[in-house]
């Protein structure tokens, strides 16, 4: 039986396919290519793309995959996403970088090819913290400090915090995915009921001077993710903080039915 992306496009349907034997992942390969078409003048401004079920069929991928090279151009502003029809492609240049999300899986997609360069993971007091974590305010938590790095250069700096249960199970060398959550799924076979996303914009301290090259009190874009698990503990609470010349974050809102 076909996959389900597959029966989203007659069979009958001249379609151009595509076979990707590139190193870098799919989703990657997919974005370089769409990007160029749209560079190369190949796909008018204002035109939209194929469906997601015609480029899972054209790069023989599954439509996951396909949204994650999607966001990718969405977010250097190439195309605009929309809900329940085609992206529309938006400049044959990059416009800005921004941050789309309606998914989980738009977490995953917005840190790109990212990587995780860590600064400390030790015991740390933050009353704050403790408090969404369901634990008194003095206790001693586990916190991963790190810079999300792109093209070798930082672009956010990242605090995470591990409600006790989680972070005394885990080490430094655990890391190795930019993606902390899915640290989680891997090694403790946590799984994610929900992520509650809180936005502020706020003005650069001292030590985001020092790490994203920004200066003191410039404007960041500094969000909290506070990640609950299907046993109804709040497992991570991660601050992140971009300078806000770099990132914009968008939301698609639809009426609840």
């Amino acid at each position: 039986m076909p996959d389900r992306f597959e029966r989203d496009v007659p069979v009958a349907s001249a379609l151009k396919v595509d076979v990707l034997t590139g190193d870098a992942p799919l989703y990657k390969q997919i974005y370089e290519a769409l990007r160029g078409e749209i560079m190369r003048g190949e796909r008018a401004e204002q035109s939209a793309l194929p469906a997601e079920g015609e480029l899972a069929l054209r790069f023989k991928v599954s439509r996951i995959t396909i949204r994650h090279a999607l966001q990718l151009l969405a977010l250097e502003g190439f195309i605009r996403k929309q809900k329940a029809r085609n992206a529309v492609v938006l400049a044959r240049h990059p416009v800005r970088a921004g941050w789309h999300i309606d998914s989980v899986e738009d977490i995953i997609a917005a840190a790109g090819d990212a990587t995780l360069k860590i600064l400390s993971y030790r015991q740390e007091t933050a009353p704050e913290t403790a408090e969404i974590l369901g634990v008194r305010p003095a206790t001693r938590l586990q916190c991963l400090r790190s810079v999300l790095m792109r093209d070798g250069a930082a672009f956010a700096r990242s605090i995470i915090y591990f409600h006790p249960k989680i972070g005394s199970r885990l080490r430094r060398t655990d890391f190795d995915d930019v993606i902390v959550f899915r640290v989680m799924q891997r090694e403790l076979g946590v799984r994610l009921r929900e992520i509650t996303h809180t936005v502020r914009a706020e003005l650069a301290t001292s030590d985001d001077a020092a790490l994203l090259g920004c200066t003191a009190r410039d404007p960041v874009l500094a969000t909290r993710l506070v990640y609950r698990s299907d046993a109804d503990l709040v497992v991570e609470v991660a601050y992140t903080r971009h300078a806000a010349r770099e990132y914009s974050l968008t939301y698609t809102l639809g009426r609840r039915a």
